[in-house]
Formats: C-alpha cells, structure tokens, sequence
C-alpha cells in the first residue's frame, strides 16, 4: 500500500478504500493502450498491467489505484517517477537498498536509456515500484523475488547498453575477461528502434546452427536498412557443466556470432561481446541440469546514446 500517512490511519481507512480504489476508473483504464512504442507509452502499458492485476487478482484497490494513475499519467505524456522510498512503510535496512536501487535506477534513466530502450527501461522502473509495494506488504515472497529479479534484469541491461557507447571494452563474466571493440562506437546515422535476437546452441556446442544462421540474415538485414551503431552480443550457458567450463563455453558461443557478423560485412568496431556462463538462466534450473533454452547468445542491435 502507497503512502505511510495514509495506510494505517484507523478511522479513514474504509473511506479510503472508496475513495482511493472504489472510485477509480478501470473501466477506463482498460480502454487506453498508448500509441507507438515510446518510453511513456511503454511505460503506461506497463503500469495498466500492474494495476490491473492488483484489482483484479489481489482485490487490492487502493495500490491497483495508485499504480493505474501512474498509468494514466504516463499515457497522457507527463513526467512519472519512480516511488519516493520515503513514502513506503520499510525497515531500515530495507530503505537503504531501495534508496540504492532506485539512485541506480534514476542514473541510467537520465543517460538516454528511454529513448534507446523503452520498453526495457519502463519494465525496469515498473518493476522497481512492484518491488518496493510489495517488500512493504512482505508477504508474498515470490512475487517479491519475480519484481526484484526483473528490476535488476532491466537495469544491467540498460547499463551494458550504454557501456557498450562509451567504451572500447566491455568487461564479460567475474571481469576476468575482455572482448575488446577495437575501436570507439560512431554516432548514428539515422534514427533506429532497438531490436533484439537469440541464437539458441546445442549441449556442449558452440557452432551455430541453421536456425541461428538465419537469426544472423535478420541482424545484417536491421544493420543496412537502420545503420545501427552497437551490436551487443550476450553469451550464456546451461548448468550442466562446472561454472568455469561454462563461462568459457558462453564466451565461445559470444565470439562465434561476433565471428560471423564480422565475416558477412559488419565492421568491428561495431560490435562488442560479453560471456556470462550460467549465470543468467532465460530458465530458472537446478545445478547439473540441461537446459536449451540458457544455451544462447542474446544479441542487442541499436543506436548509442549521444554521449
């Protein structure tokens, strides 16, 4: 629930349960559904999700409010910020890692990453205010990891893009290891929407497969007709295996694209690779276990922010 002030006050909490939830307009809400893919319209699909869900499936009406005015605002083209940590009912502890978190969320927002990335930058401050709503009610505890886990997904993701536009090297898994872009991206030369790809591999493999092939025709297709200026590569493995087999074999599945990009005419500097072995699953398995759908490489094409 929003708002200490407002939460625990005995008298009023019926008549804000009316007033606050009963009130609101879902009906309304349900209608609008933004238009294009811009950061406020991402942003406002978003939140109409979050406070949909809060309605209907949690019958929590004052956040499902809450949440569906931020939704609205975002819709209309206003400004909408994150939650104020202060304004949340919070251990100690508890605020200092959302005050953290939310600084880290704020940064990477200010340096472009909406306009480069809109709807992963709009997942990463939903999931923010999911997060902290729901550390507050302290109940559901896998909802609590589900928001937390994906604020953090969105966030590292927007600050590889932004690495990947102001370095000559991006740092792959435990920092160990180093693909170098050998030389500093270039500005764009049109406006293009950031787009992504998956190559899948088979166990213990890092050849890419026909499947893969054509994931490659679709990312040379892209780079000629918008003139990307970053290809982000993101190796990943399965966790059959010890972690620094799979680190390595991420990163030979990074280098394998990175590899075939090159040869089919996309310049070098265009391209940076990082490997991170088994620890960012696409699916949450046991150690040991074979999994196709981790074996991959992530591949990230769009413009560099103006830095």
């Amino acid at each position: 629930m929003f708002q200490i002030a407002q939460k625990f006050t005995l008298i009023g909490l019926a008549l804000m349960v009316s007033a606050c939830g009963a009130t609101f307009d879902y009906d309304a809400l349900r209608q609008q559904n933004g238009e294009g893919s811009s950061f406020s319209a991402e942003l406002g699909r978003a939140y109409k999700k979050f406070a949909i869900s809060e309605h209907d499936d949690m019958v929590d009406l004052i956040d499902g409010a809450h949440f569906g005015e931020k939704a609205q605002q975002a819709f209309a083209n206003q400004a909408v910020a994150p939650e104020k940590v202060a304004d949340w009912w919070l251990t100690k502890d508890q605020q200092e890692t959302f005050k953290g978190a939310r600084e880290r969320l704020v940064h990477i927002l200010d340096r472009h990453a909406k306009n480069q990335l809109p709807k992963v930058a709009a997942a990463a401050q939903l999931n923010f205010d999911c997060w902290i709503e729901q550390r507050e009610e302290n109940w559901q505890l896998d909802d609590i990891a589900k928001c937390r886990s994906g604020f953090y997904g969105a966030v590292e993701r927007l600050e590889e893009m932004a690495a990947l536009a102001s370095s000559r090297y991006l740092p792959v898994a435990n920092k160990a290891h180093f693909i170098p872009a050998r030389q500093t991206l270039i500005s764009p030369r049109s406006a293009f929407e950031t787009r992504t790809y998956t190559l899948h591999f088979s166990f213990d493999e890092a050849v890419i497969g026909k499947v893969g092939k054509d994931q490659i025709d679709h990312v040379i297709e892209a780079y000629r007709a918008g003139a990307p200026v970053a290809i982000l590569l993101a190796g990943h493995a399965d966790r059959a295996g010890k972690k620094p087999y799979n680190l390595n074999l991420s990163r030979q599945r990074s280098e394998a694209v990175r590899r075939a990009l090159i040869e089919r005419g996309i310049p070098v500097q265009m391209i940076a690779a990082q490997a991170f072995g088994e620890s960012r699953p696409k699916v949450a398995t046991a150690d040991g276990f074979k999994e196709p759908a981790n074996r991959r490489v992530e591949i990230t094409v769009g413009p560099a922010p103006a830095l």
